[in-house]
């Protein structure tokens, strides 16, 4: 009997760490983003205080932090739950956790009776809410700080429009961690063959040559393997340095734009690594596989691409020595910054206690005890710069060779990519088209060129509908 493959989303859905696998996601929202700025030095860093802020003198009362199940990473929130009660003995922080899908039906539930979670750990589900005001704009708050008011303080623009703001000119989502693309390798199987480990100087052909050496039907070997579609495909796009997205625009789109020489490459690589050179592991074959990604996961693929976020999710306890480097370039003298979303917390506009929510968001954030305790959790790479590059986050006891590579990314220069199109309902387009239109072409029922003219022919009015239901929230 076939098993499972345990996916990304699956695992959101599950909230089953031991045996599964996004979506992707805690966190915001898509679109080009500035470029990270420059490192500072250290008397830059010694300058500004990133604890005393978010103790502030007086903070009393109780609030609510709800979050998806992030199974052994909700050991660093109940952490950080305990450090910021610590150090504000007269505030209590209750901590909420539910599946990923109860848990945007509770905070749908709870916003419709006005008696929200006062902080929520939230991904493009809230982007509604912010429309329709039900979010505290922060922007005062994050204004005063003496933190968030240093951008050279953290890997990442924390003011960027569309990441922190969902699009509108207010400040919904205080931004706690970066996700970004990495390519796995199992050095066993590598070192097996004789094969050099791959760089970050690699590109697709690179990585799709060496793929045809490593594979072994006759094994049950193979030598590539892509994690979740959503995310590849994104990220596919934006290494070919294009003018546009699939998404266009990729704020609220109207259309898509698959039919293109840019969605072309992307599916061809998909059908050409899976029909033409076999050297993806196939899906129903994957499938047979009831552990963490699957092929991967169990030992039998020589590359993975995924996110950083696997390596704290469950490839920590591999039963295989592996490796971490910079996803592959589709360009050989290009390399974007690449996201996949960023991890944020959200307050509820009806809060009672808005300075006591503030000021834990922003523990979790901005002060560097907090930001640590996040970064041990190594389910997201924390963006106060100062804790991102420290020993504790770059370097835990279980970290491959390579694991730097998180930072790395998310430290590129500008603008950074993020592989979804902010609309009203992140998963729907691709599980019900962009999805099944992979896996017709990984398994040889469809050719790269029928797959970009059915995205479009389904895309078009898909989001020419979203488009209309926008109006209502004043977005033309």
């Amino acid at each position: 009997m076939k098993s499972k493959l345990i996916t990304r989303r699956r695992f959101l859905q599950l909230s089953a760490f031991a045996t599964a696998s996004a979506a992707t996601l805690a966190a915001c929202a898509p679109a080009a983003q500035p470029g990270a700025p420059a490192a500072p030095s250290d008397t830059q860093a010694a300058d500004v205080p990133t604890t005393a802020p978010s103790t502030a003198a007086g903070l009393t009362g109780q609030i609510e932090y709800m979050h998806y199940d992030l199974g052994p990473a909700n050991q660093s929130r109940e952490e950080a739950v305990r450090a910021f009660e610590q150090a504000n003995p007269g505030a209590k922080v209750k901590l909420s956790v539910l599946p990923y899908d109860e848990m945007y039906q509770k905070v749908a539930a709870t916003m419709a009776a006005g008696q929200p979670p006062d902080v929520i750990y939230g991904d493009f589900s809230l982007l509604r809410y912010a429309l329709e005001k039900q979010l505290l704009d922060f922007s005062d708050y994050f204004k005063a700080d003496p933190v968030l008011s240093k951008p050279d303080l953290f890997i990442t623009d924390m003011t960027d429009a569309v990441q922190a703001k969902y699009g509108t000119s207010r400040m919904h989502a205080l931004i706690m961690g970066t996700w970004v693309p990495i390519l796995y390798y199992n050095k066993d199987i590598f070192d097996a063959a004789g094969e050099p480990y791959p760089t970050d100087d690699w590109t697709w052909d690179d990585a799709r040559e060496a793929a045809k050496r490593l594979t072994k039907p006759e094994q049950g070997q193979y030598g590539l393997q892509f994690g979740t579609t959503f995310d590849n495909v994104g990220w596919l796009w934006w290494l070919q340095k294009p003018d546009d997205f699939w998404a266009v625009p990729q704020v609220f789109p109207a259309k898509t734009a698959f039919d293109s020489p840019v969605g072309l490459n992307v599916m061809r690589l998909y059908y050409e690594t899976s029909v033409v050179d076999k050297s993806q592991i196939t899906p129903d074959e994957n499938a047979t596989y009831q552990v963490y990604a699957g092929g991967f996961g169990a030992g039998k693929v020589a590359m993975f691409s995924g996110g950083d976020w696997d390596a704290g999710w469950s490839f920590r306890d591999l039963q295989f020595n592996y490796g971490m480097a910079l996803i592959p370039k589709m360009r050989a003298d290009y390399r974007p910054a690449l996201n996949t979303m960023l991890s944020t917390n959200a307050i509820a506009a009806a809060t009672k206690n808005p300075d006591l929510a503030w000021a834990f968001a922003r523990f979790l954030t901005a002060d560097k005890e907090g930001a640590t305790i996040i970064g041990r959790g190594a389910y997201e790479t924390p963006v106060l710069k100062e804790v991102a590059m420290s020993d504790a986050v770059l370097k835990p006891e279980w970290a491959p060779q390579g694991y730097d590579a998180r930072v790395r990314a998310a430290a590129l220069p500008g603008p950074m990519y993020t592989p979804y199109p902010l609309n009203l309902n992140l998963w729907e387009f691709p599980s019900k088209f962009l999805d099944p239109t992979i896996e017709k072409l990984r398994k040889g029922e469809m050719k790269p060129e029928e797959a970009v003219a059915y995205l479009d022919s389904e895309g078009i009015p898909y989001f020419a509908a979203q488009r209309e239901e926008m109006k209502k929230f004043g977005i033309e």
